[in-house]
């Protein structure tokens, strides 16, 4: 008898062990997983969006133990589970750019419901008024908001009202800014409330799906409500095959490989994605930095946009976050390729990323790959001649340091009489921009001269001449 226990014991733990390495459910859209339940993710009649994938983890032990995630960030799924810590990845390398094979898994804040995402950052809750910045990639908490009147079992990203809209079961759906301040309210009667998902395209009003669970689990609706007017649009009833079986969890909106879908976890069950649109607003084809002096020049190409309203040039140096540098107008909608170039100009020494937010006409935005470069201090002390030459009535003076130096800078007119002093103190090594402003001078030749005096006993001195042309 203890010789079967153990032999049962040791074929159940491999059992285990071997469905935890395999946690890549490989059955097809539609008929019955090898336990024989049905799928119950079949869209009803009239849902226009036809279903892509049908990715089924109720026989995967852990994942379908509380999973509720519905989100698609830098290439893979993540699947949360909102009755423990666990957060599942999967790579999206199924058929139609399904979760294939898995990835990781990782320990989180817990307890979070839906998932929402602002392009850099996910974003989740505990069904209070406690929203979590989570990082993507290591699940480390980042900062916890106060929503202030609000509930976070479902949340959404709004890009255009740079908001986070958010909803317990019962109750009114709620906008908060990123200060956790109730800026607007949505009157709902929706009872259960689970996941939501912001729909914006260019030319058309904004809109929120709902993913709704409701009384006695039979089953499920989605609410598609137009945000400017609060009504709502459209519904769809989702008849599940038994009480409680899958279902709704989360919901998010997201591309994937070029295709935008629809995302609905059915929880402890399955996560579908039905397509909603298959043209990406824009295109890229290269995107590039290189140093040129103090300076960074940026470079990319599109094969195709569509209601391009331009790019936001943002800059982040180690771990800090992006801080916009510049922005550069789009070509609005064009089939052609377009080539952009963008120069940000006397950046301090270091190591840096830059990336691109394209931004549509209606708000909407997506994120490009990211780029590095690292900028080095100059090996000498230089100084520029100024531009534009000749000027009126104001110039730029560039010079570069080796070392960090103390620097006096100064403007003479031809008899030797000073006129300006540009500068007087400590600067770093690197490449600086002096402006000098000659409204009150008149028109003729000036020189100006730099001494600067490095900490490590190196001295530089130079002049060069300059033309006001009134």
């Amino acid at each position: 008898m203890k010789l079967f226990s153990l032999l049962f014991l040791f074929f159940f733990a491999a059992s285990m062990t071997f469905a935890q390495m395999d946690l890549a459910p490989k059955d097809p859209i539609g008929g019955e997983t090898p336990g024989g339940i049905t799928y119950d993710t079949i869209p009803p009649v009239g849902f226009p969006f036809p279903t892509v994938f049908n990715f089924n983890y109720s026989l995967v032990p852990g994942v379908n133990a509380g999973s509720v995630g519905a989100m698609y960030f830098n290439g893979k799924y993540y699947l949360n589970r909102w009755n423990s810590t666990m957060m599942y990845r999967y790579n999206a390398n199924g058929p139609n750019g399904a979760p294939g094979t898995f990835a990781d898994s990782m320990t989180y804040q817990g307890s979070c419901r839906d998932l929402a995402t602002d392009g850099m950052y996910l974003y989740g809750g505990n069904a209070s008024t406690a929203l979590y910045r989570i990082d993507p990639n290591t699940m480390a908490t980042l900062k916890t908001f106060t929503l202030a009147g609000g509930s976070t079992r479902a949340v959404a990203w709004d890009p255009n009202r740079m908001g986070f809209w958010n909803t317990n079961f019962g109750g009114n759906i709620f906008l908060h800014d990123t200060n956790g301040v109730l800026k607007t309210q949505i009157t709902s009667t929706l009872a259960g409330k689970y996941g939501m998902a912001f729909d914006s395209l260019p030319g058309q009003p904004a809109f929120l799906w709902v993913w709704n669970q409701v009384t006695g689990g039979l089953t499920a609706s989605l609410h598609k409500i137009n945000i400017a007017t609060g009504l709502e649009v459209a519904n769809y009833v989702f008849t599940l095959t038994a009480a409680s079986i899958g279902i709704p969890g989360g919901a998010e909106i997201c591309w994937v490989n070029n295709n935008r879908y629809l995302l609905l976890n059915y929880q402890n069950f399955a996560l579908a994605g039905y397509l909603m649109e298959g043209i990406i607003p824009v295109e890229f084809t290269a995107f590039s930095a290189k140093t040129v002096g103090g300076d960074v020049v940026l470079d990319w190409s599109t094969a195709t946009e569509k209601n391009n309203r331009g790019f936001e040039i943002q800059r982040k140096s180690g771990n800090g976050e992006y801080i916009v540098v510049g922005f550069i107008p789009g070509n609005g909608t064009s089939l052609t390729p377009r080539n952009y170039s963008f120069v940000d100009k006397n950046v301090q020494t270091g190591y840096y990323s830059y990336r691109l937010r394209q931004m549509d006409y209606d708000g909407s935005y997506a994120h490009s790959a990211v780029v590095e470069v690292d900028v080095m201090a100059p090996v000498q002390f230089s100084l520029d001649q100024n531009y534009p030459n000749p000027f009126n009535p104001a110039t730029t003076i560039s010079f570069s340091l080796a070392v960090d130096s103390k620097v006096s800078m100064k403007v003479y007119d031809v008899l030797g009489k000073e006129v300006m002093t540009l500068a007087g103190s400590e600067f770093s090594a690197g490449t600086h921009n002096l402006s000098f402003n000659a409204s009150g001078l008149t028109s003729g030749v000036y020189v100006y001269k730099i001494e600067a005096s490095g900490v490590d006993g190196t001295n530089f001195s130079s002049m060069k001449k300059m033309i006001l042309n009134k």
